[in-house]
């Protein structure tokens, strides 16, 4: 058996392989022993029929089929092996010479993906700066307000509504024909106004409105509405006002923050409880978007020749990662689809940059991590997974550790996590 080496572009090579006469034959008699055992012929016992009645009795494709079973595994295996081919997918045969008489070599080629070249440039030059996290006092009122909101009481009145207000709405939109436009109707809809959650001009064409009055009036959807049907479009909307409510005063105390909250406590103390966990929730935006930005230099500096293959699944991990984010909001991945008037085939195409832009930062990344030698001992991993540990109950604690079982992909992944940050820290300023 010989093997020639041919690169092709996208990180692919063409490995021609030829076969010789005789190991050939030895698969095709193999081959022939192993189909007489799945046949049945009168007077010769599984196993035992001698190969011209096998011949006689099989197709010879059938046979040649199965010659190829055995000759294709074992030689593309050590084609691979031989010239030391880091291959990444399966091949894509083509029997390029099939032996047809006595002293015919077989010659086929095995295209496949290889593990690409990656290119990375001056990696030391990046240096982005971590922006400094402060909590303003004018964040804490708001949000503090934000939670009193949610446990405001409301009553009826009897004036004309103003921004603020709660009511109750019943409208349907209708097209410049007059006919009905399907989803854009609703019987006893809450609404604040001023919320900004209906289309532009909808909660303005409220205001000044009193309970039981009825009122027409048009609306233009943006041309970036979510839904394609309703872009651009102008509505005329019939609504009727069932119900006004205005917020009850508030005052921030003791009493008021044990409802909130749902613990006693001070004022001082609640409002000192919220800036901590303002604060938290902003370090972790910040670090996330500082991360992001130096990946994105990281993305800037490498190269890479990415093999399809290795985008197709990217895009497929995309997808299973954005079908777990709708099942939590209790749709399936058909609806989904319809919602977002998209296909499968949109999905992959619109997904294909970002896919690659994955890669890269994920090659790039490995790369720099070798190339400084950024190490994490098993020591630092064993003592975040015990810190990590300490958030969990104790009937969690069993479950947990053999989570992050020594040697387990999980404790590879977050070893792995752990260089990459420290690589993040060396990149940073």
């Amino acid at each position: 058996m010989k093997a020639e080496i041919k690169k092709l572009p996208q990180s692919q090579v063409e490995i021609t392989i030829t076969v010789a006469y005789d190991d050939y034959k030895k698969a095709e008699k193999s081959a022939i022993e192993e189909i007489s055992k799945e046949i049945k012929i009168d007077g010769f016992r599984s196993g035992n029929i001698p190969e011209d009645i096998v011949r006689k009795q099989v197709d010879e494709k059938t046979i040649a089929a199965v010659t190829l079973e055995k000759v294709i595994p074992v030689t593309y295996t050590k084609a691979v092996k031989d010239n030391d081919v880091q291959v990444i997918a399966q091949p894509k045969v083509d029997i390029k010479k099939p032996v047809k008489k006595e002293g015919d070599e077989m010659v086929y080629t095995a295209t496949v993906a290889v593990m690409p070249e990656v290119k990375v440039g001056d990696y030391k030059k990046i240096k982005v700066a971590r922006p400094k996290v402060k909590v303003e006092k004018k964040q804490v009122d708001e949000t503090i307000q934000m939670i009193m909101n949610r446990f405001a009481e409301w009553g009826d009145v009897k004036r004309k509504a103003k921004e603020g207000d709660r009511v109750e709405i019943t409208f349907t939109g209708y097209d410049e024909k007059g006919e009905e436009i399907p989803n854009t109707a609703s019987k006893n809809h809450p609404l604040i106004l001023g919320s900004k959650s209906m289309v532009p001009g909808f909660e303005e064409a409220i205001v000044g409105m009193e309970v039981g009055e009825e009122k027409e009036f048009d609306v233009k959807f943006p041309k970036e509405y979510h839904a394609k049907a309703m872009q651009d479009k102008k509505v005329k909307f019939k609504l009727t006002l069932g119900r006004l409510e205005e917020k009850k005063d508030q005052k921030l105390d003791e009493a008021l923050v044990e409802k909130v909250s749902g613990q006693k406590q001070s004022v001082d103390e609640f409002k000192k409880r919220v800036e901590e966990d303002l604060m938290q929730e902003m370090e972790h935006r910040t670090r996330q978007e500082h991360d992001n930005n130096v990946v994105k230099e990281i993305i800037k500096i490498t190269k890479v020749d990415l093999p399809e293959i290795l985008i197709i699944d990217e895009i497929s991990q995309m997808k299973e990662e954005q079908k777990a984010r709708i099942q939590q909001q209790g749709l399936n991945w058909e609806q989904y689809l319809q919602h977002i008037k998209k296909t499968d085939e949109d999905f992959a195409k619109d997904h294909k940059k970002a896919a690659e832009e994955r890669l890269l930062a994920r090659f790039g990344v490995t790369h720099i991590i070798k190339d400084a030698k950024v190490g994490v001992e098993d020591k630092e991993v064993d003592e975040k997974i015990k810190e990590m540990g300490t958030q969990y109950p104790k009937e969690q604690q069993s479950q947990f550790k053999e989570y992050y079982k020594k040697g387990s992909d999980n404790y590879r992944n977050l070893k792995n996590n752990m260089a990459a940050d420290k690589l993040i820290d060396m990149l940073s300023k």
